[in-house]
């Protein structure tokens, strides 16, 4: 059978752009934080998961089989794990931790870490992919369990990319180049059925209905970022500097000598994703580097925020559900 596979793409994607934005350059710990960094490896990392996403939907997978993108379930207050697929069929339970890397691999395990000769020669030293999906297998069979569900789960370590070249790795080590995949499932899927379809269906409701958000918002708290030191008002699209106020329809950059229709809701969305989950007149009038209250009314007006309070107690929240994204 072939399904259709949806996946959302991770909230930082588009949150670290504004952030990195905002930065003042001489800022000290910019190299500490690495969020340009931080944003390469997210970004590469979604698209190895949606290149697997693309891959499983052109293969044949077991009848009545469901796939869950992005998992995230709690096993206790402040643990909480996360799967980049899960494969649930009659026969199995597979989990796919999914690698888009490049170069040659060393999974080496004393002590147990990867480590990667990239193309250009660099090495570099991240946490062992084996033991990340040995953990996640672990969680979920715990979690499982206490619902109700004690079944074996596997799991395979996916490298989405045919540049990467496995050079060490221990004996029978879970794991497969995507083009194998399809062969893996068909020998998964000659197994005997160990769930109805009934079965497989609770099993699908119960993980949706459970699943954790995982919240970065807003980041200045998740980075311990002082938000005083961020670049107020709107920001250039050219050079990222703040714009001077010329009305409430435009703005200029001095150091683009250029002029710009006002982009209220970039500012006001970057306000919730950097600052603060709520937002007063007085802060937007603040932030966006506004003239009067008037003008904070209007721009806050522009966004259909939901409102809570009355006259100056006023505050002001992102709808629940509604996603963030870049507004040129």
């Amino acid at each position: 059978m072939s399904i259709k596979i949806t996946r959302e793409k991770p909230i930082l994607i588009d949150a670290l752009p504004r952030l990195i934005a905002r930065l003042p350059e001489n800022y000290p710990r910019k190299d500490e934080l690495g969020l340009t960094q931080q944003l390469y490896n997210i970004e590469a990392g979604f698209s190895g998961e949606t290149k697997v996403d693309r891959y499983l939907e052109l293969i044949e997978l077991p009848e009545s089989s469901i796939v869950l993108t992005n998992v995230q379930l709690s096993l206790a207050p402040g643990h909480s794990f996360q799967i980049d697929t899960l494969i649930l069929a009659k026969q199995f339970i597979l989990i796919l931790e999914i690698k888009n890397i490049t170069g040659e691999l060393y999974f080496e395990t004393d002590p147990h870490q990867l480590r990667q000769i990239k193309l250009n020669g660099d090495e570099a030293i991240m946490e062992c992919p084996i033991t990340q999906l040995l953990a996640a297998i672990e969680s979920l069979k715990v979690w499982l369990a206490k619902k109700g569900f004690n079944y074996e789960i596997f799991g395979q370590i996916v490298l989405a990319n045919r540049k990467a070249a496995v050079k060490v790795a221990p004996s029978n080590a879970p794991i497969l180049h995507l083009k194998r995949l399809s062969i893996y499932l068909r020998e998964q899927a000659e197994k005997s059925p160990i769930f109805t379809t009934v079965e497989l269906s609770r099993m699908k409701e119960l993980i949706v209905r459970n699943q954790s958000n995982y919240q970065t918002y807003p980041l200045c708290d998740y980075f311990k970022i002082n938000p005083n030191i961020l670049k107020r008002g709107q920001l250039c699209s050219r050079c990222n500097n703040s714009m001077d106020y010329q009305s409430h329809k435009q703005r200029y950059c001095r150091h683009c000598n250029m002029s710009e229709p006002n982009n209220y809701r970039q500012s006001i969305q970057d306000w919730f994703m950097l600052i603060s989950p709520s937002l007063s007149n007085r802060q937007c009038k603040y932030f966006l580097q506004l003239k009067n209250r008037d003008d904070a009314y209007y721009a806050i007006k522009s966004m259909q925020l939901n409102k809570v309070g009355k006259s100056v107690a006023t505050k002001y929240y992102w709808p629940k559900g509604r996603p963030f994204k870049i507004i040129k």
